[in-house]
């Protein structure tokens, strides 16, 4: 949206959160790279007043005013009661983070359009319990987390899925506002995690294609073929399982057919009968999709790159995975964007 088509008030805002955004950006260039975990020291924890603690700032002013113009000494007292307790509450909220432990937690690939679920792991290291933290990214923010004393807790954001990619965790919010909640003490983390978002799969369909027919003189040709029984090896499908075996023997044993050892489907980019870049990857994952449930071995030909048959959830991690990375650079994720999903 051009600057020139919005009105007063959300211009102003606009450059409110370009002005803010710079001034965490150069925060945030004071810190090292967090890594996979990182644990807060007092040189990256911030506080200031909430909207409340800035309307309980204005009623001691008004108190200690009062205070001195009649020299009541009950108003003083209660007016320093409340100082003290206002400055308690400083060292607690501050207390609540620090020497508190991060690491950011493997995230599970999605399909595109699907919902993301951001994890970290929190852990205390100083035998003191947290309270009502909350994680957040972006404009989306976490339940409250509670941490026993040396212990830990999972905070999970869901996230919504932008479009295929593979994009990197962006900039993490760690506050607080315990126990009082006039004061907001916070931390901006800089954890590191993949996030791999597949292609929405998109049936091409066999018409045009061939490949259903293809699919089913195979089938027709497995019926008429005799199997062949070996023992399991690791990221064998577990459709073809011989579980009666296992019964009888205590051991793990394969199904595999004469022709399936031979045949071998191959999931072609020029085959795709589409001219968009997109809509041809979301055809190939459901073809991936489709052969992994049949238990075929399969290969993936790309036009940069050719993935060799195999077979089994290694195989189709490796597929979905080069159908992700596809002329597709890791990038931030780009949250403020993507409008939906959990906001407080």
């Amino acid at each position: 949206m051009r600057a020139s088509s919005l009105g007063p008030a959300e211009r102003l805002r606009s450059q409110g959160r370009r002005l803010r955004e710079g001034v965490i950006r150069w925060v945030a260039r004071r810190h090292r790279d967090d890594g996979a975990q990182t644990t807060l020291g007092r040189d990256r924890i911030y506080i200031l007043p909430t909207r409340a603690g800035y309307t309980l700032l204005a009623i001691l002013g008004v108190m200690l005013l009062g205070a001195i113009n009649y020299s009541n000494n009950m108003a003083f007292l209660l007016t320093f009661l409340l100082i003290g307790i206002g400055h308690n509450a400083i060292w607690y909220t501050h207390r609540n983070l620090l020497g508190l432990k991060a690491s950011a937690l493997p995230t599970t690939p999605v399909f595109a359009n699907q919902p993301l679920s951001v994890s970290l792991r929190l852990e205390d290291t100083c035998g003191r319990d947290r309270e009502a933290l909350h994680l957040s990214i972006g404009e989306y923010t976490s339940e409250p987390v509670a941490i026993p004393g040396r212990g830990q807790q999972v905070a999970c954001l869901s996230l919504p899925a932008p479009g295929r990619g593979v994009y990197r965790l962006p900039r993490q919010h760690l506050g607080t506002q315990y126990p009082l909640g006039i004061l907001n003490a916070w931390s901006w983390l800089g954890l590191t995690s993949e996030i791999l978002v597949y292609p929405q799969p998109v049936d091409p369909g066999a018409a045009h294609t061939g490949l259903g027919d293809q699919a089913g003189a195979h089938r027709r040709q497995d019926a008429s073929t005799p199997d062949h029984i070996r023992p399991y090896r690791p990221g064998d499908p577990p459709g073809r399982i011989l579980w009666k075996a296992l019964a009888r023997t205590g051991k793990l044993h394969i199904r595999e057919t004469v022709a399936g050892g031979r045949d071998t489907l191959w999931i072609d980019w020029s085959s795709m009968p589409a001219s968009d870049t997109e809509a041809r990857l979301s055809m190939l994952c459901h073809q991936i999709l489709t052969a992994e449930a049949e238990g075929r071995a399969w290969g993936l030909r790309l036009p940069d790159q050719t993935l060799p048959p195999g077979q089994g959830p290694a195989q189709r991690e490796r597929g979905l995975r080069a159908l992700a990375e596809f002329r597709f650079e890791p990038i931030p994720l780009p949250v403020a964007e993507t409008a939906r999903g959990t906001k407080k």
